[in-house]
């Protein structure tokens, strides 16, 4: 069949063949759409000392079906390699395993063209003697067991995603990598000039001219007020338009320069300019907030802070002055509440509830007031909960969602109050596991789901598509806990379908990025449960090397380091499946180490239950490797960690009984298992002892 394929090819149809692992789908999708769309810069294109080049890379094959139940390589993927002028090979774990990978490369090799497959490296160790190697063994060996030489590889965590594209580019183009890198680098520098004059030209022009006027002291007061006023469009109604895409990145350079030129002028200027750049400072860190720029983000809030408790000092019966001053004493505690500081998040909250419920006692008709007490409701919940005081955390839901009702029977079509209800009762439901009661739980995630669903469907909003990706998740866990798996897999696989869109459409979105990996996590969970190791596998190697990066470039979100301890839990709960504990020994301990670092003395519920997850396992892994002291010693301290009233979860009882049964209390791990069943909880992830006879 090959002989008859390669003397029938059109050679050169395809600049490259992307080889991959369909664990690693999300790379080989952005790898193709990266080579087509790039454009070889002219300057290379012209140069009269060398062959001419292509002015695009395009087209690229990438094979989308599923080679799982075949037995050989299709003729049509035979047809493609042959009508391939290079290959690449996306490197991981998941393709090293790939018998389709392989095959792909032999076939390559074959035709005498291994000095034409290159390599992009994804996830795992280029080093050939690692138990996560990145390299398929055709890289590394000829097909007599002879060794070759070590394959270069980009990686686009060490070089960058860019620069790992440039390197695959330079090498399908036969040029060289710096040469390539500075030709780019001009054509960017030119390209982000023209688009960065373009958008900002206005606001510079303006600006500028009131820096220079106020320098000046002449018409100081138009110049600022023209300024000013171009921020708070640029900031409010552009950013109204722009965030429902999911492209607030294109503010980035208006709001760091906004932010310098509110720094010049520090407070002067009249009280209304004052409140202006109050509101214009929050806007820029909830644009930073939202990408994931905790650090920016907090500089501004706090920028904003100031100026609204210097107006509010200056008069405090001033409704405008009181409402944004509550508005940055949230945004303050929002990202301690995301730094997992829950003291001061509590403390700022409680502020805020203070402005609102002052604000609405001056004005109790106005729904904007209102909206806000709802809002401080539900902060003051999420706060309770996290403390492990369920019942005082549901009475403020309730409140919260009382208001939202009342304030939907005036405007039952108002989409924003629609999607707060959601939000709402997420957190119910959240707040009903805690308390043991699935069937109610349940109920509440369900008509979350139902709400955002209709939101969703309605088209062009991503935020509101992002909420519904969540909760699908939300719904998935929940119904898992009752084991209803077929409908489990099912919200999953919509969850991180939606989600999967809304990153494809804006990679650079840390919120999305951080829903999407999440939904994985969970999903792999269930599947590893359920058998489905292939799905699992491919789940965990995508939700890992998205939450390395996540956290690599915020550190301080404890979320995104909570995610990726938990993730490095299922890693090692796979190796231990496959009877490797020295092997899971490394991601166990890593969990651990992350988890200990993400917790503090602030009391967050969520955080210590993480840790005994983690605990749990690594006294498994410890178990299986001998270390029968080592393993009693951390059960113990997960036990510990579960310790009190604020561990009432089924999720936490479900561990307490593995836990107990681990350290021989066998009576007290069947009281707990029972009682769970009893209450409905039937969940593959969280074995149970059996009941006693």
């Amino acid at each position: 069949m090959l002989g008859i394929l390669e003397s029938t090819a059109l050679a050169g149809r395809y600049h490259a063949f992307i080889s991959y692992s369909h664990a690693d789908e999300n790379w080989s999708r952005w790898l193709q759409r990266a080579l087509e769309r790039y454009r070889v810069p002219r300057r290379l294109r012209q140069r009269e000392d060398a062959d001419p080049l292509p002015a695009r890379l395009y087209p690229v094959f990438r094979d989308r079906d599923e080679l799982a139940s075949a037995n050989d390589l299709s003729d049509s993927i035979l047809r493609a390699m042959a009508e391939s002028e290079a290959l690449i090979v996306v490197c991981s774990p998941a393709a090293a395993a790939s018998r389709w990978v392989n095959e792909e490369i032999r076939y390559f090799q074959t035709r005498g063209l291994s000095h034409r497959v290159f390599c992009l490296l994804v996830a795992g160790s280029p080093d050939a003697n690692a138990s996560d190697c990145a390299f398929p063994p055709a890289l590394l060996r000829n097909e007599d067991g002879s060794p070759r030489h070590e394959p270069l590889a980009a990686d686009v965590f060490g070089d960058g995603k860019h620069n790992a594209l440039l390197k695959i580019a330079a090498g399908l183009l036969c040029v060289g990598v710096d040469d390539l890198k500075r030709r780019d680098a001009q054509r960017r520098a030119w390209i982000r000039s023209v688009v960065t004059t373009g958008l900002l030209l206005i606001t510079a022009i303006t600006i500028g001219l009131a820096i220079v006027a106020y320098l000046s002291r002449a018409e100081s007061e138009l110049r600022r007020s023209q300024a000013e006023h171009l921020i708070g469009f640029m900031l409010g109604d552009l950013r109204s338009k722009l965030e429902p895409l999911g492209k607030l990145d294109l503010l980035d350079a208006v709001g760091d320069q906004a932010e310098n030129y509110f720094d010049v002028l520090g407070d002067r200027g009249s009280e209304a300019e004052v409140l202006s750049r109050a509101k214009a400072l929050r806007q820029i860190g909830e644009v930073r907030f939202n990408q994931g720029r905790l650090k920016p983000a907090l500089a501004a809030f706090k920028k904003s802070l100031r100026q609204a408790q210097a107006l509010h000092t200056r008069e405090p019966e001033n409704n405008d002055y009181l409402f944004e001053l509550g508005q940055a004493e949230f945004w303050v505690g929002y990202v301690a509440w995301q730094r997992n500081d829950l003291n001061f998040a509590a403390d700022s909250f409680e502020r805020y509830m203070r402005r609102s419920r002052e604000l609405l006692s001056r004005q109790p008709k106005n729904a904007g007031y209102k909206l806000e007490l709802a809002y401080a409701y539900s902060n003051l919940g999420s706060v309770a909960r996290e403390r492990g005081q369920a019942s005082d955390a549901l009475g403020h839901f309730n409140n919260s969602q009382a208001v939202l009702r009342q304030l939907l029977v005036d405007t039952p079509d108002d989409d924003a109050l629609i999607f707060d209800l959601s939000e709402g009762l997420s957190w119910t439901g959240s707040t009903l596991l805690d308390l043991g009661q699935i069937k109610e739980a349940e109920q509440a995630f369900r008509e979350t789901y139902d709400l955002l669903a209709r939101l969703h469907a309605s088209g062009g909003n991503a935020r509101y598509s992002n909420k519904y990706g969540d909760a699908g998740v939300f719904l998935a866990r929940t119904v898992a806990h009752s084991g209803d798996v077929t409908q489990a897999d099912a919200l999953f696989e919509e969850g991180r379908r939606v989600l999967q869109q809304l990153v494809d459409r804006d990679p650079t979105n840390a919120v999305w990025r951080y829903s999407l990996y999440n939904a994985q996590r969970h999903h792999a969970e269930l599947t590893r449960a359920t058998g489905s190791l292939r799905v699992a596998d491919r789940l965990l190697t995508s939700a890992h090397a998205g939450l390395t990066q996540l956290a690599g470039e915020d550190p301080s979100n404890r979320d995104f380091v909570r995610a990726l301890a938990m993730i490095e839990r299922l890693q090692a709960l796979r190796l231990l499946d496959v009877g490797h504990p020295e092997l899971a020994m490394s991601p166990a301990i890593n969990a651990m180490t992350r988890a200990d670092a993400v917790m503090d003395d602030s009391g967050r519920g969520s955080a210590k239950l993480d840790a005994a997850q983690i605990a749990e396992t690594l006294g498994r892994v410890q178990h299986a490797a001998g270390q029968t002291e080592a393993a009693q010693a951390t059960w113990i301290k997960a036990n510990t960690l579960l310790d009190g009233s604020a561990q009432t979860s089924v999720v936490a009882r479900a561990v307490r009984a593995e836990l107990s049964e681990h350290l021989g209390d066998d009576a007290q791990a069947r009281e707990l298992a029972d009682a769970l069943r009893d209450a409905g909880f039937n969940d593959p992830r969280y074995p149970l002892p059996a009941r006693k006879r």
